[in-house]
């Protein structure tokens, strides 16, 4: 998918369900732009830095495969 340097992010969506989002969104006191712009943080972030949950299961599996370094 082609991407510019404009700032805009565009998607097609079919239109029923388009209408739904926003009615939604209204309902909650929300715009697409917000939502959108929380979610995409929150998916950098996690991206980014992974949770502590996936950082503890990582080590309590690393300790059960090699038991010698834990």
């Amino acid at each position: 998918m082609a991407h510019g340097k404009s700032g805009k992010i565009i998607i097609e969506v079919d239109p029923a369900f388009k209408e739904r989002i926003y009615a939604t969104l209204k309902d909650q006191g929300s715009t697409m732009k917000d939502w959108f712009l929380s979610h995409a943080v929150e998916l950098c972030d996690e991206h980014r830095q992974p949770s502590l949950q996936l950082v503890a299961e990582d080590s309590a599996s690393y300790k059960a495969d090699n038991p010698d370094q834990g």
